[in-house]
Protein backbone atom coordinates (compact mmCIF):
# COMPACT_ATOMS: atom_id res chain seq x y z
CA UNK A 1 0.00 0.00 0.00
CA UNK A 2 1.29 3.47 -0.85
CA UNK A 3 0.06 7.03 -0.54
CA UNK A 4 -0.41 9.09 -3.67
CA UNK A 5 -1.33 12.70 -3.99
CA UNK A 6 -4.72 13.21 -5.57
CA UNK A 7 -5.43 16.77 -6.58
CA UNK A 8 -8.46 17.39 -8.75
CA UNK A 9 -9.31 21.02 -8.30
CA UNK A 10 -9.82 24.02 -10.42
CA UNK A 11 -7.09 25.86 -12.24
CA UNK A 12 -3.73 27.58 -11.99
CA UNK A 13 -5.18 29.97 -9.40
CA UNK A 14 -5.59 26.99 -7.10
CA UNK A 15 -4.88 27.74 -3.47
CA UNK A 16 -5.41 24.24 -2.06
CA UNK A 17 -1.75 23.68 -1.31
CA UNK A 18 -0.20 27.16 -0.96
CA UNK A 19 0.50 28.68 2.46
CA UNK A 20 2.06 32.02 3.39
CA UNK A 21 4.11 32.10 6.61
CA UNK A 22 4.91 35.53 8.09
CA UNK A 23 7.25 35.55 11.08
CA UNK A 24 10.35 37.48 12.07
CA UNK A 25 12.09 34.42 13.52
CA UNK A 26 14.14 32.58 10.86
CA UNK A 27 13.97 29.32 12.84
CA UNK A 28 10.18 29.34 12.77
CA UNK A 29 10.09 30.08 9.05
CA UNK A 30 12.51 27.20 8.43
CA UNK A 31 10.65 24.70 10.65
CA UNK A 32 7.21 25.48 9.21
CA UNK A 33 8.51 25.40 5.64
CA UNK A 34 10.20 22.03 6.10
CA UNK A 35 7.19 20.45 7.80
CA UNK A 36 4.60 21.79 5.37
CA UNK A 37 6.60 20.99 2.25
CA UNK A 38 6.90 17.38 3.46
CA UNK A 39 3.09 17.31 3.33
CA UNK A 40 3.02 18.52 -0.28
CA UNK A 41 2.22 22.14 0.44
CA UNK A 42 3.85 25.05 -1.35
CA UNK A 43 5.20 27.53 1.18
CA UNK A 44 5.99 31.20 0.73
CA UNK A 45 7.60 32.90 3.70
CA UNK A 46 8.66 36.37 4.73
CA UNK A 47 9.49 38.38 7.81
CA UNK A 48 7.64 41.65 7.26
CA UNK A 49 4.24 43.09 6.44
CA UNK A 50 5.31 44.78 3.21
CA UNK A 51 6.64 41.56 1.68
CA UNK A 52 3.55 39.64 2.86
CA UNK A 53 1.37 42.13 1.00
CA UNK A 54 3.41 41.55 -2.17
CA UNK A 55 2.87 37.79 -1.86
CA UNK A 56 -0.87 38.34 -1.35
CA UNK A 57 -0.96 40.24 -4.64
CA UNK A 58 0.89 37.47 -6.52
CA UNK A 59 -0.66 34.24 -5.21
CA UNK A 60 -3.87 32.74 -3.89
CA UNK A 61 -3.52 31.01 -0.51
CA UNK A 62 -5.15 28.22 1.39
CA UNK A 63 -4.02 30.02 4.54
CA UNK A 64 -1.79 32.66 6.03
CA UNK A 65 0.06 31.78 9.22
CA UNK A 66 1.40 34.88 10.94
CA UNK A 67 3.13 36.12 14.03
CA UNK A 68 1.02 38.84 15.62
CA UNK A 69 4.04 40.97 16.44
CA UNK A 70 6.84 41.33 13.92
CA UNK A 71 10.32 42.56 14.82
CA UNK A 72 10.54 46.22 15.63
CA UNK A 73 6.79 46.74 15.55
CA UNK A 74 3.86 46.74 17.89
CA UNK A 75 0.85 44.45 17.51
CA UNK A 76 -0.67 46.60 14.78
CA UNK A 77 1.32 44.82 12.04
CA UNK A 78 -0.32 41.49 12.77
CA UNK A 79 -3.79 43.02 12.80
CA UNK A 80 -3.00 45.01 9.65
CA UNK A 81 -1.97 41.78 7.94
CA UNK A 82 -5.18 40.04 8.99
CA UNK A 83 -7.20 43.00 7.70
CA UNK A 84 -5.38 42.85 4.34
CA UNK A 85 -5.83 39.09 4.00
CA UNK A 86 -9.57 39.44 4.62
CA UNK A 87 -9.86 42.21 2.02
CA UNK A 88 -7.69 40.60 -0.66
CA UNK A 89 -8.40 36.89 -0.11
CA UNK A 90 -11.51 36.51 2.04
CA UNK A 91 -11.60 32.72 1.58
CA UNK A 92 -8.05 32.16 2.89
CA UNK A 93 -7.71 30.75 6.37
CA UNK A 94 -5.88 32.89 8.91
CA UNK A 95 -3.88 31.46 11.80
CA UNK A 96 -2.06 33.85 14.10
CA UNK A 97 0.41 33.18 16.89
CA UNK A 98 1.00 35.66 19.65
CA UNK A 99 3.55 35.88 22.41
CA UNK A 100 1.13 37.91 24.49
CA UNK A 101 -2.23 37.05 25.99
CA UNK A 102 -3.63 40.55 25.45
CA UNK A 103 -7.41 40.04 25.35
CA UNK A 104 -8.00 43.28 23.43
CA UNK A 105 -5.74 42.11 20.60
CA UNK A 106 -7.34 38.67 20.67
CA UNK A 107 -10.81 40.24 20.42
CA UNK A 108 -9.73 42.50 17.54
CA UNK A 109 -8.26 39.50 15.70
CA UNK A 110 -11.49 37.58 16.20
CA UNK A 111 -13.56 40.48 14.88
CA UNK A 112 -11.35 40.61 11.79
CA UNK A 113 -12.06 36.94 11.09
CA UNK A 114 -9.03 35.04 12.35
CA UNK A 115 -9.73 31.30 12.19
CA UNK A 116 -7.29 30.33 14.93
CA UNK A 117 -5.53 32.51 17.51
CA UNK A 118 -2.73 30.60 19.23
CA UNK A 119 -0.49 31.63 22.12
CA UNK A 120 3.22 30.94 21.79
CA UNK A 121 4.97 28.67 21.98
CA UNK A 122 3.13 26.86 19.20
CA UNK A 123 4.19 23.36 18.20
CA UNK A 124 4.57 23.15 14.40
CA UNK A 125 2.49 19.94 14.36
CA UNK A 126 -0.52 21.95 15.59
CA UNK A 127 -0.15 24.35 12.66
CA UNK A 128 0.10 21.38 10.31
CA UNK A 129 -3.05 19.78 11.77
CA UNK A 130 -5.01 23.03 11.37
CA UNK A 131 -3.84 23.43 7.77
CA UNK A 132 -4.71 19.83 6.90
CA UNK A 133 -8.21 20.37 8.31
CA UNK A 134 -8.56 23.53 6.25
CA UNK A 135 -7.25 21.82 3.11
CA UNK A 136 -9.75 18.99 3.54
CA UNK A 137 -12.58 21.49 3.96
CA UNK A 138 -11.54 23.26 0.75
CA UNK A 139 -10.73 20.36 -1.56
CA UNK A 140 -11.41 17.05 0.13
CA UNK A 141 -8.81 14.61 1.44
CA UNK A 142 -5.52 14.92 -0.43
CA UNK A 143 -3.82 11.67 0.49
CA UNK A 144 -5.63 8.51 -0.35
CA UNK A 145 -4.34 4.99 0.32
CA UNK A 146 -4.18 2.78 -2.76
CA UNK A 147 -3.17 -0.82 -3.28
CA UNK A 148 -0.42 -1.45 -5.78
CA UNK A 149 -0.49 -4.59 -7.87
CA UNK A 150 2.67 -6.54 -7.33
Amino acid sequence: MSLITSHTCCDQGCRCHRVLIVDDEPGILFAYRKLLEQQGMTVDSCDCLCEALEYLNKHHYLAVVADMRLQGTDSADGLDLVREVRQRQPDAGVIVASGTSDQKIRQSASELGVNHYLEKPVHPALILDLLIQLRKAVSGPQLQPTLEAG
